[in-house]
């Protein structure tokens, strides 16, 4: 007997580590970042966006909690946590509620941390 395809709808997405991307995005739960994003990408809801080792984005991020472990060059407004670990590199601007950089993360920034932006995640 042939194995069942679980068709439960899920919000999860994943960009991998080949692709390249370019335009505006709008995403909803937890969303991971292995390739390269050009453009402009919203989150729908609360869950967090990861922009891994190998992910990169280049644009403007409306996010609620975001983690870089890769490369993001642009404008991020966050309505959460953005936490930079050591292998991450970040050039651009930031307004988030809370700001985390971990030793060794490459920040190059202009920024605030104060309440959620009135430009915040789409609901």
């Amino acid at each position: 007997m042939s194995q069942i395809i679980d068709t439960l709808p899920r919000n999860f997405t994943y960009i991998g580590e080949e692709t390249s991307l370019q335009g505006t995005f709008v995403f909803k739960g937890d969303t991971k970042i292995a390739g390269k994003i050009k453009g402009e990408i919203r989150l729908q809801d609360s869950a967090p966006l990861c922009i891994e080792p190998t992910g990169s984005l280049d644009g403007t991020l409306y996010c609620h909690n975001l983690i870089v472990y890769g490369h993001f060059m642009g404008e991020i407004r966050s309505s959460g946590t953005v936490t930079f670990f050591p292998s991450s590199t970040f050039d651009g601007h930031i307004k988030a509620q809370n700001l985390v950089i971990h030793p060794g993360a490459n920040i190059f920034m202009e920024g605030t941390t104060t309440g959620e932006d009135e430009e915040g995640p789409t609901h």
